[in-house]
């Protein structure tokens, strides 16, 4: 958790100097550059060993962008995402070693810190793709069948993203998004791999 609140942090840091450091910002065009806040919320779905089903997600960030053409621009963003609890199938939890009537149910959620890269095809539409570090916290069955075990972990891991969306007037746009969360620690032998379907919101100071 400590090393979590670094991480974010000296990413925040880093944002309160991107405007100075690109004041230069295309002024004409489609691209939307500044600050922002969002948030989105749909299904997150584990498909990997003791898991193959999901739960409600979601999550919130800020950033800021910069323009790299008249119509796109990069930005930089930290966030937290929730990806829900999933409940572990029947061989894994029939072979539980320390089942005591739950369902080895899953959890997993973390901060993220990376990069969004948007390009707007008009006025109103835009699409966009994004990546960076996924600050992973979660608990579940590891990926042994003949005898999981419980565990809860810590890492530092990846996550990637599109969307498409459309812009309501400059401030305010929704959005549909795909994200690939690597939940995962190898040496702990458990694996949540969670692929987030959602809808988004985004405001634009």
């Amino acid at each position: 958790m400590k090393n979590t609140i670094l991480a974010l942090a000296l990413a925040t840091a880093g944002l309160a100097v991107v405007p100075a450091a690109f004041a230069q910002d295309a002024t004409t065009g489609n691209a939307q550059p500044g600050w922002y806040v969002g948030a989105n919320a749909g299904y997150g779905h584990v498909q990997k060993g003791p898991y193959d089903n999901g739960d409600f997600a979601g999550g919130i960030k800020g950033g800021y962008r910069f323009a790299i053409n008249p119509d796109a621009t990069i930005g930089a963003e930290v966030g937290y995402v929730y990806l829900g609890r999933a409940d572990a199938r029947s061989p894994y939890t029939q072979n539980y070693a320390n089942y005591n009537g739950s369902n080895g149910q899953s959890k997993l959620q973390g901060a993220t810190a990376g990069l969004n890269l948007r390009y707007n095809f008009s006025p109103s539409w835009y699409g966009e793709v994004r990546g960076g570090a996924f600050f992973a916290k979660g608990e579940g069955l590891t990926d042994d069948k003949y005898n999981p075990q419980s565990v809860k972990f810590n890492s530092t891991r990846y996550y990637a993203g599109v969307g498409a969306g459309y812009n309501i007037n400059k401030n305010i746009s929704v959005g549909l998004n795909w994200d690939y969360y690597d939940g995962s620690q190898s040496d702990k032998n458990i694996h949540l791999p969670t692929n987030l379907y959602s809808v988004s919101a985004e405001y634009r100071f």
